[in-house]
């Protein structure tokens, strides 16, 4: 009898290093379509990556949305931020944590480019995620220095 735990103990920890991996994939999956449609300030397809109450964490304050119209507002009052020839975001990198099957973490690493292709600003941000209705959606953004990017262990 000892034998055959001893042998199912592989097989449970493989099942579950796995399902972490597709749920790790379904939430880059997510930042990297978010990105996609909010880059071309699509704010009619919010409902598919936010989850509410939203927060985004500056620095000095926290921006609140606890319905669609809000968060319209706070991603609209971020991109008056940019510079008028912004282009787009890319990823540089990206480092998933599931903190239990409802919570995760992705400590990103980013670029923004203007509309001739040069990098003109390179950044870092925590995104807190919340499964919500079987899809993992964004709950909390917390931009911060790039130099302080780490990667989960």
């Amino acid at each position: 009898m000892k034998k055959i735990h001893f042998l199912m103990l592989p097989l449970m920890l493989t099942k579950v290093i796995l399902a972490n991996e597709i749920e790790g994939n379904k939430i880059l999956n997510v930042m990297v379509d978010h990105n996609y449609e909010l880059d071309k300030e699509n704010y009619g397809s919010l409902e598919d990556y936010f989850t509410f109450p939203f927060t985004y964490n500056e620095m000095e304050k926290t921006l609140y949305a606890t319905n669609q119209k809000e968060l319209k507002k706070v991603l609209k009052k971020l991109y008056r931020k940019l510079p008028k020839d912004h282009s787009h975001k890319d990823w540089k990198k990206m480092d998933v944590k599931l903190v239990n099957d409802q919570i995760a973490l992705v400590n990103a690493m980013f670029s923004r480019f203007n509309e001739k292709g040069v990098n003109y600003f390179t950044g870092a941000a925590m995104y807190t995620f919340r499964k919500d209705d079987n899809s993992w959606k964004i709950l909390s953004i917390t931009p911060y220095k790039p130099y302080n990017y780490f990667e989960f262990d």
